[in-house]
């Protein structure tokens, strides 16, 4: 009998305590969701460091230590960080998103030092893809070449006479087509030009002429490219798809949640819609319109529309073209072109009218602007709007895009109208070796001065233009603190007087990109009721050395507490 009550006892204690254990675990609150054990700069107002958090229906509801989080906390899926770093999801404040898709089928000249190498990686382009009923490719840049002059199209007909070729500069706003491609496009000097672009043509002088050159020398400026794009043949909603998922794979792949795409018309943002909610596309797109005739029909009438992932919020105008390209406009000529200033690409009346149209329906305004005068046109055309008594105490986060070079004059007119500059720090990196010489010594001192932007507003944002430049946000964050490019070069860095701290330059890709978006609320940082975007990086980015910067690693990438990316690193 003592036995039989000994072991019945003994069944009773451990009833007792796996009935105490359970009621421990069923206090907890269940999660979706659990991260711990990591460095995690959180972004939030106090730019506080946590370890751990936890999701909840695709937003964070606690952020903590580690202990407290494990202690009110359980979930099925629970992420040991490792000592890891955690950011929040970085945003990309300006790119182009089916651009980078479209460039992932196309052939890749921008390593090409002379035309004649281009012409090499187009033949075997052409060998794999012998389907192909054009031959596209990007990213020639002719400043990287010797001599540094624009390339004509002479050696194009004499290598590809029996298929039409399109090669976009790195800039996007040039590009360079044969004579089958002129032919096939039906583009000759006679052909009606679309406001703000031009067409080349040779030179007349004796060398052209006793090589027989003349008529249109195969360069498209500006909004001339669309005569050729326009007679391609035309693009399929699953090319267009494909493009989309093949660009947010790469955007997922280096950390990006977040993108402001810079160009974006009805047809686009309508199947980016489908996409979203058949689940197709994950990543979370802020539009900018493009205010072709059949755009502004479209969006006028609907206004602003916004989606946990879609948001069409801005007008987007391209105010001038680039430095590289001598389109950007100038107040004086280029030092390496006195005949040269660049131009506007319309007047400023038609720009006025375009934004009272999108203003009045509550759209945001955001303006390529690149050289001198084409940013004072347009600050002081923000102003007459910005600057009336019934707007100054209005939140209207106009921007400027690039806001490359700057009279000191107009700097404080960011300030005055409260605009933001949406900037990219890698463009500074990229056109260093040559911007010397097309702007002078002291012009280009007033050029990429991102530190004197930031403080006009303690507000400023990164992006990086991709597919121009490369996606890789940490050479962006790299670009904006060291003023240096992969090789450390120069040792002193480029203009450093601008360089930003880290803590500025993390800001910028998170909150303040999405402040400069009207999405601060629901995105940017790690913070309880936002949603849960974030990334797990191998380095700490706030205080490793600056020559470790671009070869960080994203390990793993998330979205709405889902992962989307894990690195086979």
């Amino acid at each position: 009998m003592k036995l039989h009550l000994s072991f019945f006892s003994h069944y009773i204690t451990l009833f007792l305590l796996l009935l105490i254990m359970s009621s421990s675990c069923s206090s907890k609150e269940v999660v979706d969701l659990i991260v711990h054990n990591a460095h995690v700069y959180t972004v939030d107002e106090k730019f506080s460091q946590k370890e751990a958090f936890a999701i909840r229906d695709g937003k964070f509801v606690a952020v903590g230590k580690s202990k407290e989080i494990l202690k009110k906390y359980t979930s099925p899926r629970i992420v040991d960080a490792q000592k890891n770093y955690v950011l929040p999801g970085l945003i990309d404040a300006h790119a182009h998103l089916y651009w980078l898709g479209q460039k992932l089928e196309e052939a890749d000249v921008s390593g090409a030092k002379s035309l004649e190498e281009v012409i090499s990686i187009l033949q075997q382009y052409r060998e794999s893809n012998p389907d192909k009923k054009w031959l596209k490719g990007y990213g020639w840049n002719q400043n990287n070449w010797t001599p540094a002059t624009l390339p004509t199209k002479e050696l194009l007909d004499e290598a590809f006479p029996d298929i039409p070729v399109f090669l976009k500069r790195i800039d996007e706003h040039v590009a360079l087509v044969n004579q089958k491609a002129l032919s096939e496009a039906r583009i000759t000097k006679y052909s009606k030009m679309p406001k703000g672009g031009t067409l080349g043509e040779y030179e007349e002088n004796e060398e052209n002429k006793e090589k027989g050159l003349k008529g249109l020398n195969g360069l498209l400026y500006e909004t001339a490219i669309n005569l050729a794009t326009e007679k391609m043949p035309p693009v399929t909603e699953d090319e267009m798809k494909r493009a989309f998922q093949g660009a947010e794979k790469t955007c997922f792949q280096n950390g990006v949640t977040s993108v402001g795409d810079a160009l974006m018309d009805k047809k686009m943002f309508e199947l980016l819609d489908t996409m979203h909610r058949e689940g197709s596309l994950k990543l979370r797109i802020y539009v900018m319109i493009d205010p072709t005739e059949e755009n502004q029909e479209y969006f006028l009438e609907k206004g602003t529309i916004k989606t946990e992932r879609l948001h069409a919020g801005a007008l987007k105008l391209f105010a001038d073209g680039t430095l590289g390209s001598y389109g950007a406009a100038m107040l004086e000529p280029y030092s390496d072109d006195e005949t040269a200033y660049g131009a506007m690409w319309r007047s400023t009346d038609e720009y006025r009218q375009l934004i009272k149209k999108f203003a009045g329906k509550g759209f945001q305004v955001n303006t390529h602007c690149i050289g001198d005068s084409a940013n004072r046109i347009f600050l002081d055309l923000y102003g007459e709007f910005l600057g009336k008594e019934e707007n100054k105490n209005k939140d209207l986060r106009w921007r400027i895009e690039h806001a490359q070079v700057i009279h000191h004059d107009d700097l404080e007119k960011f300030k005055t109208f409260k605009v933001i500059p949406s900037v990219q720090p890698t463009h500074a990196i990229s056109d260093m070796p040559w911007v010397e010489t097309r702007l002078g010594k002291v012009r280009v001192r007033h050029a990429y001065t991102y530190r004197e932007l930031y403080e006009q507003n303690n507000m400023i944002a990164f992006g990086t233009d991709f597919p121009i430049e490369a996606v890789n946000p940490f050479a962006t964050f790299h670009a904006a603190v060291a003023r240096q490019d992969g090789l450390g070069n120069p040792k002193e860095g480029f203009q450093m007087e601008n360089a930003v701290s880290r803590e500025v330059a993390l800001k910028a890709m998170t909150i303040w990109a999405a402040h400069a978006a009207f999405e601060e609320n629901e995105k940017g940082s790690i913070e309880a009721g936002k949603f849960a975007d974030f990334i797990i990086i191998d380095t700490d980015i706030m205080n490793t050395d600056n020559r470790l910067l671009r070869n960080t690693h994203v390990l793993q990438t998330y979205v709405n507490g889902e992962m989307v990316y894990i690195s086979d690193f």
